[in-house]
């Protein structure tokens, strides 16, 4: 095998290959990343490509860069390594020449050779067949990850919970995710989701990648619900993902449907109230006690290790009864992160059932909302 690619344009696509190297492995050949010169793909245009990859057995990827290749072949090295050189090499051309499962790396002053192993003993990777996928929007697929990925458990114990539940029917998608503390659910109404249709659970790893490499570009990419793997087709990489097995919790149960008392208030003056009282919060339980009144809730926490206490007051849209509840101020505020808008909207019920947090301002063709769970107050 012997090819030559730019390092800025090889470097990129090794340094989103690198997310799916297990950080542990019994098997050495997971550590590494396969490289495999390769015709350009159906629709992508003339020219020679370079294959790279990376797999954990649960989790792979594909990517596919433009490169000037002179010898076909193919080779796997150990990923970390190889990608330390390359970050480190100064930008310009570089040519690689594999033979005898050694890669030599030609540089402008100087050469590295790393040992590899035998392409053939790489784990096989999933085939893409397009003429499965159905197309989605990715900026509508991102932002429904965003909203719900930090609400998912990692509670091994639970491993149905280890995931997002991801539905798609008729022209409408949702996206679900808990850890039984707290809940984020997303869906959405659009014509370009027709003929996608299916349940599954994905894995938190996969839609982090998936997040990190589209990035706010807007485009369309292709999804495939197969029986045990889930594909995302980027057109220049290729994410495929077991899914977790379900199946998933009735989350509906716990929704509540007689939460009527309402507070609104604003949602950054909440976050940074919230963030300055949870100084002084339990350590484990990171506990705030939100004393909610006509027009005002005061926030206090105690921290009997460091002999302190936080409280203030801040305005609020309320006319209910007076309520004492306990929240976990870290799951408030992955809470308040998501929501758009200046205000948030908080439907009550008691101070031991499940409280629910909304948007103020709505997204046409879009529900959000969020679920949390009370702490029991100390007497």
């Amino acid at each position: 095998m012997k090819f030559v690619a730019q390092r800025s344009k090889i470097l990129e696509g090794l340094l989103n290959i690198l997310n799916v190297l297990p950080t542990r492995s019994t098997l050495p050949i997971l550590s590494n990343i396969l490289l495999e010169t390769t015709e350009a793909k159906e629709g992508k245009g003339a020219g020679s490509q370079l294959k790279i990859a990376a797999t954990d057995l649960d989790m792979s990827m594909m990517s596919y860069l433009p490169v000037a290749v002179s010898k076909k072949g193919s080779i796997t090295i150990p990923g970390k390594t190889f990608v330390d050189i390359i970050r480190e090499a100064q930008e310009g051309e570089i040519a690689f020449t594999a033979t005898d499962n050694r890669l030599e790396i030609k540089l402008e002053n100087g050469s590295y050779k790393i040992g590899g192993i035998p392409a053939a003993e790489f784990p096989k990777l999933p085939e893409v067949n397009t003429a499965r996928q159905n197309k989605v929007s990715s900026q509508d697929l991102v932002r429904m990850v965003r909203k719900t990925v930090f609400a998912i458990s990692g509670d091994e114990t639970r491993p149905a919970l280890n995931g997002a539940l991801w539905k798609a029917e008729d022209e409408s998608m949702l996206m679900v995710a808990t850890d039984g503390h707290r809940l984020a659910k997303v869906s959405m109404k659009n014509k370009k989701f027709h003929g996608l249709s299916g349940s599954v659970i994905v894995p938190p790893k996969a839609l982090n990648l998936l997040v990190k490499l589209i990035g706010d570009e807007d485009k369309d990419i292709g999804v495939i619900f197969g029986d045990n793997h889930l594909i995302f087709n980027l057109e220049d990489s290729v994410i495929s993902s077991r899914l977790i097995e379900g199946p998933y919790p009735n989350y509906e149960a716990v929704i509540p449907k007689d939460n009527d008392k309402k507070l609104i208030v604003e949602k950054e003056l909440l976050a940074s109230t919230t963030r300055r009282v949870s100084i002084l919060s339990n350590n484990f339980t990171h506990q705030i006690k939100f004393a909610v009144k006509k027009d005002k809730m005061e926030l206090s926490a105690a921290n009997t290790d460091l002999g302190g206490e936080a409280r203030e007051t801040i305005p609020c849209d309320y006319d209910g009864e007076e309520m004492e509840l306990g929240f976990n101020a870290n799951y408030v505020l992955d809470i308040l992160k998501q929501m758009d808008g200046d205000k948030v909207t908080f439907s009550l019920n008691t101070p031991v059932s499940a409280g629910m947090i909304f948007p103020r301002e709505k997204k046409e063709n879009e529900e959000y909302f969020c679920l949390i769970m009370p702490l029991r107050l100390a007497d």
